[in-house]
């Protein structure tokens, strides 16, 4: 009679024991990365997760799921892979398994796909293990875009959408829309697994026509088994933040974003209550699961009881000390005035030749920098025509008159300028090709390979320190192009075709692969003999990822050094400018800018970004100080918010720059250059 008493007591004590163990894992959230994005561009996308009470641990050199996994955390956050239009890694068969034992032991997995013209491999492989786990979500191949918006962004308008109800109560805003950068559409089998909405005036590009999709979900869920489902793309889960590729944020919508965050935020901890799920349909009609007919073949491993030793995980948020928060050694100059630039090439292009611009259209450029405020002038230089040993003569011609055309006329005005070499649209000397993770070749060189070096940057780069020398007032530092194509390509256009870029997931050429063997003391018959296609795979499951791609960084910034001593000893006093396509959080750009760093000045950074601050903090913790102009869309002067813009420009980032209209398709919104001018000294003032 009396042990009914004591077994109550004794669960009434051990309760909150047992509560209390399970808590440390409840609150833990795995992030992986097939992408394997530095962790300065991924704070966006951890933010609302951390702020919504989760620990959030990225794991970036081992982003595949292992056993040991299941017992440690309960939420996962999967942000797919780019392949097969850009080198990264991809889900695997050992991944599929542990997703479905992940959800049916009560975990919450959220995949974020790539799309936007990348990462059909992993949404195809979604879709499948979706369907045999019986979701009801299927993810469209076409990115959703909506023409009719008002806000300027900092890439093509993409639809915003609004929140659904789930239960009583949406997930955020039900009224009014909010930014949620690029989506494809998300087909349900129930309307209450759809979390949020895109416009009504949303579209797709088919093949030969635009396709209408208003009101097309971008984020759905589904229950299966004791688990959840999360499925949204991962360039809305880090709307908040820089990303690997260029964002498409808008500019001064701080009400917005606001609702942005709030959604994001309140889909974390929406996750960590199960028992709102109920309102969410349960998975239903499983599919068999069958991977053969992949686009490209799916690795069959085994999923590993354990990361390899030498893999760490991170913790997210980072947060940089607050004494990176402003950049060290400003000049005066800069300071007071900020980076105001316009940024064309020098000289023009006609039947794939390039030419000295007519003397009429470059008095016009001049008398339009000195009217419109500007302070310096950048672009293609075309520094490659004036190497003597590898240009041809007519070219090296061209050159010279059109750098001293450009002296003659910049000279008597206030305008400095910054001679740049575009890496994106030289032509460079044959070379090895780079190789991918597959061992695939991809249609830029080989990032080690001498010829690149010795043949293509070394001539550039001697020219424009030779012009720096000669100009020591005019020009004040020396830039290089690593921005590709300077406007979006039309969609769906695959991403190895955006200029000669190198980002994680490649370097597996041989002279890379050499080199960085070597650097490690890895260097032996085993590895050297390793075909292209086991390259990767074979340092992923050593655990020598981080070393391998700290070596290339390191070897990167080796030769940037070696470029950047020739020219200091030509011109001490010369700054180096940098034009990137979005942050710099690759191994090649973040090599360079190493390379080219100095204790005493800055490094002058552009970008489309306007939200930097976070990521140059961070920067200039691993010693990398810069200060950063932001694109300036000519359709944000029309704008009435003026102070907004100014601080901006001027506060949050040091400058601006604009894109001139020879530097390539012509902008939307493009103002009248009276117009232009005007609106531009009211900013400067």
């Amino acid at each position: 009679m009396n042990r009914l008493p004591s077994a109550r007591t004794v669960v009434r004590l051990i309760t909150p024991f047992l509560i209390a163990a399970c808590q440390p894992q409840a609150r833990r959230l795995l992030l992986l990365d097939l992408a394997l994005s530095d962790p300065v561009v991924l704070n966006g996308t951890a933010r609302p997760w951390a702020d919504a009470g989760y620990k959030v641990q990225y794991r970036r050199f081992y982003p595949h799921l292992t056993r040991a996994d299941l017992p440690q955390f309960r939420t996962l956050v999967f942000l797919l892979g780019r392949e097969p239009e850009a080198a990264s890694d991809a889900l695997t068969a050992g991944d599929v398994a542990l997703l479905d034992e992940w959800v049916r032991r009560g975990g919450v997995v959220v995949l974020g796909y790539d799309g936007d013209g990348e990462g059909y491999l992993d949404r195809w492989t979604a879709n499948r293990w979706l369907a045999y786990e019986g979701a009801g979500i299927s993810i469209g191949d076409r990115v959703l875009e909506d023409t009719t918006l008002r806000v300027v962004t900092t890439g093509r308008m993409q639809p915003w959408v609004v929140a659904q109800p789930v239960g009583d109560e949406p997930l955020g805003s039900a009224y009014d829309p909010f930014p949620l950068d690029r989506n494809h559409a998300v087909v349900t089998r129930e309307p209450t697994q759809l979390l949020a909405l895109t416009s009504h005036s949303a579209f797709v590009r088919a093949s030969r026509s635009l396709a209408p999709r208003s009101d097309a979900g971008v984020a759905a869920a589904a229950r299966i088994g004791e688990g959840l489902v999360v499925v949204m793309s991962r360039h809305a889960l880090g709307t908040l933040g820089p990303q690997y590729r260029p964002s498409t944020t808008p500019f001064l919508a701080t009400g917005p974003l606001a609702d942005t965050y709030a959604f994001l935020r309140a889909v974390a901890r929406w996750t960590r209550r199960p028992a709102e799920w109920a309102h969410v349909p349960p998975a239903t009609h499983r599919a068999s699961l069958a991977l053969q007919d992949a686009p490209l073949p799916v690795e069959l491993q085994a999923p590993r009881l354990a990361p390899p030793d030498g893999v760490e995980t991170i913790d997210l948020p980072l947060v940089a000390d607050k004494k990176y928060a402003r950049p060290a050694n400003v000049p005066d100059w800069l300071r007071q005035q900020g980076l105001r630039v316009l940024w064309t090439p020098l000289l023009a292009t006609r039947d794939e030749q390039r030419v000295p611009r007519p003397h009429a259209t470059l008095d016009s450029l001049v008398t339009f920098l000195d009217v419109g405020g500007f302070n310096l002038l950048s672009g293609d230089a075309y520094p490659e025509g004036a190497d003597s040993m590898h240009a041809r003569w007519w070219e090296r011609d061209a050159v010279r008159r059109a750098w001293s055309d450009a002296v003659s006329r910049l000279g008597p005005t206030s305008v400095a300028w910054i001679p740049a070499f575009d890496y994106g649209g030289a032509r460079l000397p044959p070379a090895d090709s780079s190789r991918g993770p597959r061992g695939e070749a991809l249609p830029v060189p080989c990032v080690l390979d001498t010829a690149l070096w010795v043949a293509g940057f070394a001539p550039a780069a001697a020219a424009l320190g030779r012009l720096a020398a000669d100009q020591r007032t005019l020009v004040i530092a020396l830039g290089f192009d690593l921005g590709g194509p300077l406007r979006d390509p039309p969609p769906p256009a695959p991403s190895r075709l955006r200029g000669r870029s190198y980002g994680m997931g490649q370097e597996f050429c041989d002279a890379a692969w050499r080199r960085s063997l070597t650097q490690l003391g890895r260097r032996g018959a085993a590895l050297d003999s390793l075909p292209y296609a086991a390259r990767y795979g074979t340092l992923r499951e050593a655990g020598l990822l981080p070393l391998y791609y700290r070596a290339l960084q390191d070897e990167v910034a080796e030769r940037a050094g070696t470029l950047r001593d020739r020219i200091l000893r030509q011109r001490r006093d010369v700054y180096f400018a940098f034009r990137l396509p979005q942050s710099p959080a690759d191994w090649f750009s973040l090599g360079l800018l190493k390379g080219f760093a100095l204790p005493d000045r800055p490094l002058l950074l552009f970008t489309p970004e306007a939200q930097t601050r976070d990521v140059l903090g961070l920067l200039r913790a691993r010693g990398l100080n810069g200060v950063h102009a932001v694109e300036l869309a000519p359709a944000l002067l029309r704008t009435r918010d003026w102070a907004g813009l100014k601080r901006l420009v001027f506060e949050e980032n040091d400058g601006f720059w604009l894109l001139g209209e020879a530097g390539g398709a012509k902008t939307p919104g493009r103002l009248p250059a009276d117009s232009l001018v005007r609106l531009l000294r009211r900013l400067a003032r």
